[in-house]
């Protein structure tokens, strides 16, 4: 069963705040940088935080790369208690959490 993860956008009503409040506190406490992708112990903690990359066409300056972070459930539940916000932990079976819309980015090659 593939991992479930939430966009900044989506993790922040989860947690009752913002999406720029959510960045701004998980900055605060040193589990994102200036960039909003993680920092130090926290890059490659697949189990919490995963980096979406792709590409996207800008209009002025043409392709870009970005970078965005996803939580996955028990990375929710890590952030929640990192900032000090007290959720309601999900049982194990998060079959009753509902599925966040995939978001693609576009590619210029066709496979």
């Amino acid at each position: 069963m593939p991992c479930r993860t939430y966009t900044l956008d989506q993790a922040a009503p989860l947690l009752n705040m913002g999406r720029n409040t959510l960045a701004s506190r998980m900055r605060d406490v040193g589990i994102l940088g200036p960039d909003n992708l993680p920092t130090g112990t926290y890059r490659g903690k697949t189990q919490w935080l995963l980096v979406a990359t792709g590409t996207y066409h800008h209009p002025v300056i043409g392709w870009t790369h970005y970078g965005r972070i996803e939580l996955t459930d028990a990375g929710l539940d890590h952030v929640a208690h990192k900032i000090g916000v007290n959720i309601q932990h999900l049982p194990r079976n998060h079959q009753l959490r509902a599925t966040p819309e995939t978001q693609h980015a576009r590619s210029t090659t066709h496979g």
